[in-house]
């Protein structure tokens, strides 16, 4: 009886293995009948904690007080983009930048925070401007740090313990043609709501 114990821990093990490997499903677009898709890419995915020589409990402390304050602490700095690729057969014109254009950007994992600090913003109305991006191709857009949200400063995002976290991103912007399903919005473009798989990152703490 003993013999078969050890095969099948051995192919639990293995199952297991695979299951994690396996690549998270894709997020469906909103509308569904949206031909985009959202996709973080990057070949960094290691960086430093920086906590200012506080333990991660006390920087976690004073970053929740100053977004409080709505004086964030500034974000972790990194060195990714967000792609967003026509998957239909035809040209497709995007908003890519623009009050209505909101690229959100969540971090999940152990020790991570995302605030809304109480930001004042100027009144005036920022027109959104389009790319065409052609059947097939891609537009990218930098990510530089883990602020983001409305005009790239609504949204803060930390991680405050070393480990491996996810980030998540979100854009929601004005797709022409219309998708079927879309709130249509100015000059016949129609609003659409994308998110990305998760995409790995480590902080490792400062040596």
């Amino acid at each position: 009886m003993s013999r078969w114990i050890l095969p099948l821990a051995l192919t639990a093990v293995a199952g297991l293995s695979l299951a994690e490997d396996k690549p998270a499903e894709r997020p469906k677009p909103e509308p569904d009948t949206t031909p985009l898709e959202l996709t973080i890419t990057g070949k960094t995915t290691k960086y430093t904690l920086e906590t200012g020589g506080q333990s991660s409990a006390d920087y976690a402390k004073q970053v929740e007080e100053a977004g409080k304050g709505g004086r964030p602490t500034p974000t972790p700095v990194i060195d990714l983009a967000a792609e967003i690729k026509n998957t239909s057969d035809k040209p497709i014109q995007v908003w890519t930048t623009g009050d209505p254009v909101l690229l959100t950007l969540t971090v999940k994992g152990k020790g991570t925070l995302n605030l809304d600090p109480p930001i004042a913003f100027t009144e005036e109305f920022r027109l959104p401007k389009a790319v065409e991006i052609e059947a097939g191709k891609t537009h990218t857009i930098p990510l530089k740090s883990l602020t983001s949200g409305f005009r790239s400063r609504s949204h803060y995002s930390y991680w405050t313990e070393p480990g491996e976290h996810e980030i998540v991103a979100t854009l929601k912007t004005g797709v022409s043609p219309a998708p079927k399903g879309a709130k249509e919005t100015m000059d016949g473009f129609g609003t659409v709501m994308l998110t990305s798989p998760a995409f790995r990152v480590a902080a490792e703490e400062k040596k």
